[in-house]
């Protein structure tokens, strides 16, 4: 079977199924790093390998990638953006997400106010919660409270601190990004794998046809992604982005970054 696009990040070597999915499936090698075989309709990303149908693909239990793969590879690195771009993109993600991400995701937290169901409520809490501790210089704190906040294959707060580490990279802030990485992950391996590739500035194509030429089109096949998971990373990109840099003060997690 035809092997479209493969992404940049993925490592050679054997890989075993882990789950199942309409339009993908996940694999993990030993290392616990990601593959993700995905159809046309998800697209190409840093670890993902785009066929016509993963399943069939994927027949078997395990998948070997070699060394040298016949495919071609999707460039998944972080555009540059100077600041004229950067404020063309807020703007964009500032009129846009309040029409095209779902209501229950985290589009909640921004103006105008809103009455929410208790569930959703209370998750909002939390983040504030969360943002008057970067507020104060407690940015591991901050992150270890939303890390892993709310449900589904990648958690709402998981999906936020993406798209929070988009937007520092984007404006050239990159110290603290080795505490929020390390203080992001936890037990969700699918989490992991995006929260690490975030933080090393790669992004799947949606991500990147956005930030290269921002527009209400892009921002809805963005918020496509998921059940609010890519509405999600597209909020944590928006409070990123209007943020200035958080003091960090917990030593506790900043440690370079791991060998990538």
């Amino acid at each position: 079977m035809k092997v479209f696009s493969m992404g940049d990040r993925i490592r050679p070597g054997a890989y075993a199924l882990r789950a199942r999915f309409a339009r993908s499936v996940l694999l993990l090698d030993r290392a616990d790093r990601a593959l993700f075989v995905v159809d046309r309709s998800i697209g190409p990303g840093p670890l993902n390998l785009v066929v016509a149908d993963p399943n069939a693909f994927v027949s078997s239990d395990s998948l070997a990638i070699p060394r040298r793969a016949d495919a071609p590879r999707f460039d998944s690195r972080l555009p540059r953006l100077d600041r004229i771009a950067r404020a063309r993109l807020l703007r964009t993600l500032a009129s846009a997400l309040p029409r095209h991400a779902p209501p229950e995701s985290l589009v909640s937290l921004f103006p105008p106010a809103k009455t929410l169901p208790r569930r959703q409520a209370s998750r909002d809490a939390l983040f504030q919660q969360a943002f008057g501790l970067f507020a104060a210089g407690r940015l591991a704190a901050g992150v270890k409270l939303i890390r892993g906040c709310g449900e589904g294959l990648t958690p709402s707060g998981d999906d936020f601190l993406c798209g929070w580490m988009l937007a520092l990279r984007l404006r050239r802030i990159l110290a603290p990004l080795p505490t929020i990485l390390i203080c992001a992950r936890g037990e969700n391996r699918v989490s992991n794998a995006f929260l690490e590739m975030a933080a090393h500035g790669r992004v799947n194509v949606a991500v990147k046809n956005l930030l290269q030429a921002p527009s209400a089109a892009r921002v809805r096949a963005v918020c496509d992604f998921g059940h609010s998971s890519g509405a999600d990373l597209l909020c944590g990109m928006k409070f990123g982005l209007e943020h200035p840099e958080f003091r960090i003060q917990n030593p506790e997690c900043t440690t370079p970054f791991p060998p990538f």
